[in-house]
């Protein structure tokens, strides 16, 4: 392994962490807005280590990946934060 692998190994196991100790701590609250911003930190946190893994690994959809990831991850995740802060009312 060269060390720029290494160092990306490094870094995806660092998001992994992040990842497991959002989903622990959506797990264990009840609040219904934590809930939701954990599960946007989900998200972008698998994102992110798909990205990061495709930087090693050629693969045909990573770009396609980042571009679903960017409309999916900028649009509905504010579309429901303001439901979900409002209770469902428009």
């Amino acid at each position: 392994m060269t060390p720029f692998e290494w160092i990306l190994a490094v870094c995806i196991a660092i998001m992994t962490a992040c990842l497991v100790s959002g989903l622990v701590l959506v797990l264990r609250t009840s609040d219904a807005l934590t809930k939701a911003v954990l599960s946007d930190l989900v998200f972008y946190t698998m994102i992110a280590i798909f990205l990061t893994w495709t930087l090693t690994n050629p693969t045909s959809i990573g770009y396609e990946v980042a571009l679903l990831a960017a409309i999916a991850g900028g649009v509905l995740p504010t579309l429901s934060m303001a439901r979900i802060i409002s209770k469902g009312r428009r």
